[in-house]
């Protein structure tokens, strides 16, 4: 304890007569705003006409307008794509996702084919685009075509809207 008390006296004197040292460092903080993200000129996916049939088909088309899948044969005509122009901050990735699908008039919706400026068509759903291309102040088009699956027979006359969302964030 002696010794204890001796070292810390020891130690106080020094400082009291040498003074404290000790450093200092000034920091400046950066901080940068990105543009809001935003969408603008959208058009929603149709997918056209379709011969009527069983329950359970596959209807697809893909991110170019075309017909694909396995009921392919199916399809009659004027199918369009969905588009929407991201905007945003063209310094920073960005996240791309379709979720929220809801079922309308017996279909489904089993994903979403997109294709983000120039990059190769992918799918949205799930896990999306990760760290997709910044967009431009411009906009970036986002191409969406539309997987989707019949639950019940269709008769001729009937039409289903099924929806979904899009959602774009920064990566």
């Amino acid at each position: 304890m002696k010794l204890l008390r001796k070292i810390f006296l020891t130690a106080l004197l020094g400082m009291a007569f040498t003074g404290l040292v000790y450093a200092a460092q000034g920091f400046t903080v950066s901080i940068r705003f990105l543009e809001p993200l935003s969408f603008n000129t959208a058009v929603n996916p149709d997918m056209g006409d379709w011969l009527t049939g069983l329950t359970g088909r596959d209807i697809q088309i893909d991110t170019t307008g075309a017909a694909a899948g396995t009921d392919a044969a199916d399809y009659i005509q004027g199918a369009t794509v969905g588009s929407v122009n991201v905007v945003g901050s063209a310094v920073a990735a960005i996240d791309i996702v379709a979720n929220n699908f809801v079922a309308n008039g017996n279909v489904s919706i089993d994903d979403i084919p997109c294709k983000y400026g120039a990059a190769s068509a992918t799918t949205c759903g799930g896990a999306g685009i990760v760290a997709a291309a910044a967009p431009t102040l411009a906009g970036t088009a986002l191409l969406l075509g539309v997987d989707a699956a019949t639950s019940a027979v269709h008769t001729d006359g009937q039409s289903a809207n099924p929806t979904f969302d899009i959602v774009v964030t920064y990566n």
